[in-house]
């Protein structure tokens, strides 16, 4: 596409008109503007240039952008800065609230505009009757007709510029396309819209051969990642920069958020959040894996289990009701129902280290902070407060008294 400029409006006026900057919506966990220019640059322009006003916008497109030029200048300064040399050539002008169009549009609609050889080509929902909701905010538009528009328009304010542009009685390009056409104006268009782009992102990693059952239950961002052979269950959401590895097993029913899992993980019914996983680890069913967890293979995270901020070696079973924070655990450690590693002493959160091989035995708490050492055994029922030496059993609980015929002499018998 030679010779060919694009140019977003970044506030969408009517949007921010009954609901605030625009930046405040996301679909699929990413600004709205985003589709729209991730579409723009498979165009292969010349140049991509945003027009914006608002600071966190500029801010946020520059860091993921690099090669976008940002500008807070409106489209007419742009434009006469840029035609300084050259007055020829085509200018897309686009405002960001219609996130589900495509490039494959745009490029047919392109065509159309230089085949008709067309001054402004304007892009709609139908041919009839036309309203302002009909219009896109899509416009091409010959460089030389736009200065021409600069030179007559009383305001160079990027709304009446357009407006300038929607009352010159435009050539119509008609999207066709139902799921394309959606431009956000609310939270309901903005719910249409981003049922159309999540079916695409789930249609993305069904070619790459991930399995979805119910893919409309589930809930996938836009840069998560998803290894082929891995199965995607019911009711499961995936968010931010999370990166599932091959044949894994997600869901039903789960949440991970910015999170890396392996290969072959099984992932149920659980919560993950800012965390990483290694390779054949069974999480779940009802674990909640906290910031800042890194678990290694091969280990059993069971039901009603909560990981916070602790690494865990290769091999280690913690299977149910257990609390494991601020911790440092080792290889093949087995953790005992109801244990749990005592973190925080209403001031401070200290950590806790548990040597390889070491057994904790059923509810067991580690008195952080403390050492277990390699090999050592933690009674059942014991509250350890200090280190554990290799090999050694601690046992910190009463010694058992039974007091025969108390319930009779108490009168607290049933017969």
């Amino acid at each position: 596409m030679n010779n060919f400029l694009t140019c977003i409006l970044v506030e969408s006026i009517d949007l921010v008109k009954t609901a605030g900057p625009e930046t405040n919506y996301t679909i699929c966990g990413a600004p709205v503007f985003l589709y729209t220019l991730d579409e723009l640059k498979k165009l292969e322009a010349n140049q991509i240039i945003l027009s914006c006003k608002t600071e966190k916008f500029m801010n946020l497109t520059l860091n993921e952008y690099e090669k976008i030029k940002v500008t807070d200048k409106n489209i007419s300064d742009i434009i006469k800065n840029i035609t300084e040399n050259n007055k020829t050539g085509t200018l897309l002008i686009a405002t960001a609230d219609v996130p589900a169009i495509t490039a494959k549009t745009l490029k047919e609609a392109y065509e159309y505009h230089i085949s008709k050889n067309n001054k402004i080509t304007d892009l709609t929902l139908n041919d009839r009757d036309h309203s302002d909701n009909d219009f896109l905010g899509i416009y091409f538009i010959n460089i030389e007709k736009f200065l021409d528009f600069i030179s007559s328009a009383v305001s160079q304010d990027n709304e009446d510029l357009i407006g300038k542009i929607s009352s010159d009685k435009p050539d119509l390009y008609i999207v066709s396309d139902n799921r394309e056409n959606i431009k956000v104006k609310d939270s309901f268009t903005l719910n249409l819209a981003e049922q159309v782009i999540l079916r695409r992102i789930i249609k993305r990693h069904m070619e790459n051969g991930v399995i979805f059952h119910l893919p409309d239950t589930s809930f996938i961002h836009k840069d998560v990642k998803i290894g082929s052979g891995t199965v995607i269950y019911p009711g499961t959401i995936l968010e931010g920069n999370t990166i599932i590895g091959n044949n894994c097993e997600i869901g039903p029913y789960s949440r991970i958020e910015d999170s890396v899992i392996a290969d072959n993980v099984k992932f149920m019914n659980s919560v993950m959040i800012k965390s990483q996983i290694g390779d054949n680890t069974t999480v779940g069913p009802f674990a909640y894996i906290r910031p800042g967890s890194k678990i290694g293979r091969n280990i059993k995270i069971g039901d009603f289990v909560e990981i916070k901020n602790a690494v865990i070696d290769d091999y280690t079973k913690v299977s149910h009701l257990s609390y494991v924070g601020d911790a440092d655990v080792g290889k093949s450690v087995n953790f005992g129902c109801g244990s749990v590693i005592v973190n925080y002493d209403g001031k401070k959160k200290h950590r806790t280290k548990v040597g390889n091989y070491a057994f904790i035995g059923c509810n067991a708490n580690l008195v952080s902070p403390v050492i277990i050492n390699d090999n050592a055994y933690v009674a059942a029922g014991s509250t350890i407060t200090e280190e554990v030496p290799e090999y050694a059993l601690a046992i910190a609980r009463s010694r058992q008294t039974i007091i025969e015929n108390w319930v009779k002499r108490k009168g607290l018998n049933k017969k």
